[in-house]
């Protein structure tokens, strides 16, 4: 007979064993998620496998899976450390000048914060998006920090300084800082490329956000098929910009294979003003054109999220992914024309009778960029990298308190979060 106080009603005892059942399944699947098997935390890469389709918007990628997912994503941050030549850089390589259109920020303890803003009130970069560039860069910078995976060793404690200006030596002439572009020469060889600021958001552009412009481009690409785009090459710009877009716009006019518009935004009396296209419209086209301007133009990322074959004259200025960018080869991924895009016509009835290399051209270019290179997940890698590089040659150690002129401890930065909610004013000031 069993003993009364180990009596089990039938009812606890289907209760007690739908629980075990239930708890060894939770159990298999958090072994599973443990192992890689539900294809996103692994920490060993061999067990992770980057695929566009679920990957592309993730932030929390680990070291081993950025490495894995994007190998040649870092070239030029190796390229920055190199020409250092083991130097170090110091406090004062990073001291900004006020109104133009710089950063001094730091990263401490894992969290951002604004060092000198620079008076960007006084910024003199074109359009009046100052603000727009300032948050954009300073949000992807946060989110890289704060979706940095617990797997990882914290970002480290870093201080730098940074230039919103498509010009980065008009901010200043001297001193190691990052910015947008760069080009070769000694003059350029302390500017550490970062992200540009509309891989956050770009309201000039009408991408509400870099995802969700690319989600939409890529739906759209997968509803029309090579043979159904315009067979001509398109561009819309401002020819004053630059001496070579006059070219472009004067060697395809009247041409069979060009849709090439000068526009002007922004002036309703002007008859270019209706030849402006909207960014997305570009992928319907099997040929786009890239040009440079005042220095390196803000289109490019945004036609490599076309399947097109893109068309540039030799590019002077780089940007964090333009290494990526191949000419020849397997992989080859644009077409270059010469510099005052002489051969162009050339090049259109070449591929008019050629139309599969074109088409591979375009596959290349857009399995590289707009599934992989240029995914969020793959901007976000980058900055940590870009972090953890800097890291490497920093040669001080972060403050985040100092004493003012009474003796008392005094924060040095403002948390970033309360500079972009009260921007152009300054917190500190703030009643």
């Amino acid at each position: 007979m069993i003993h009364k106080g180990l009596r089990v009603s039938t009812t606890h005892l289907v209760f007690y064993i739908s629980t075990f059942i239930i708890a060894a399944q939770l159990w298999s699947l958090w072994r599973q998620s443990a192992k890689g098997g539900l294809g996103l935390y692994s920490h060993e890469p061999r067990d992770f496998v980057f695929d566009a389709d679920k990957h592309a918007n993730v932030h929390t990628f680990s070291h081993e899976q950025c490495d894995s997912s994007f190998p040649n994503l870092y070239q030029s941050l190796d390229q920055a450390v190199a020409r250092r030549q083991g130097r170090k850089v110091h406090i004062q390589d990073i001291e900004i000048r006020k109104g133009r259109c710089m950063l001094r920020l730091m990263i401490y303890g894992g969290e951002l914060f604004v060092v000198d803003s620079g008076k960007p009130e006084e910024c003199y970069v074109t359009n009046g998006n100052e603000r727009e560039r300032i948050l954009g860069t300073l949000a992807q910078i946060d989110r890289a920090i704060s979706t940095s995976p617990t797997s990882d060793p914290s970002v480290p404690n870093i201080e730098f300084s940074l230039s919103l200006d498509d010009l980065p030596r008009r901010s200043k002439g001297k001193g190691v800082f990052f910015g947008y572009t760069r080009k070769e020469g000694r003059e350029y060889d302390d500017i550490w490329m970062m992200p540009n600021y509309a891989y956050w958001s770009w309201n000039y552009t009408h991408a509400p956000s870099w995802n969700s412009i690319r989600r939409e481009i890529g739906a759209a690409e997968d509803a029309l098929p090579w043979a159904q785009k315009d067979p001509r090459i398109v561009w819309r710009g401002k020819i004053k910009m630059a001496e070579l877009r006059k070219e472009l716009v004067r060697v395809s006019a009247g041409k069979e294979w060009s849709d090439i518009k000068p526009v002007v935004i922004n002036n309703a009396t002007d008859v270019h003003t209706k030849d402006v296209m909207n960014l997305r419209q570009f992928c319907g086209y099997k040929f786009t054109v890239q040009t440079e301007g005042t220095s390196y133009s803000g289109r490019l990322k945004y036609l490599q999220l076309c399947r097109s074959a893109l068309v540039t004259h030799p590019l002077e200025w780089q940007e964090f992914h333009t290494h990526l960018m191949r000419l020849a080869g397997p992989e080859v991924n644009y077409i270059e024309a010469s510099e005052n895009f002489g051969n162009l016509e050339a090049a259109m009835e070449y591929y008019k009778t050629h139309d599969k290399d074109a088409e591979e051209i375009a596959k290349n270019s857009y399995e590289t960029f707009a599934r992989r290179y240029l995914t969020p997940a793959a901007v976000t890698c980058y900055w940590r990298r870009l972090f953890w590089t800097w890291s490497s040659v920093q040669g001080y150690e972060p403050q985040l308190y100092t004493k003012d002129k009474e003796g008392n401890m005094v924060m040095r930065g403002t948390p970033w979060t309360a500079f972009a909610a009260n921007w152009p004013h300054d917190p500190s000031i703030i009643p």
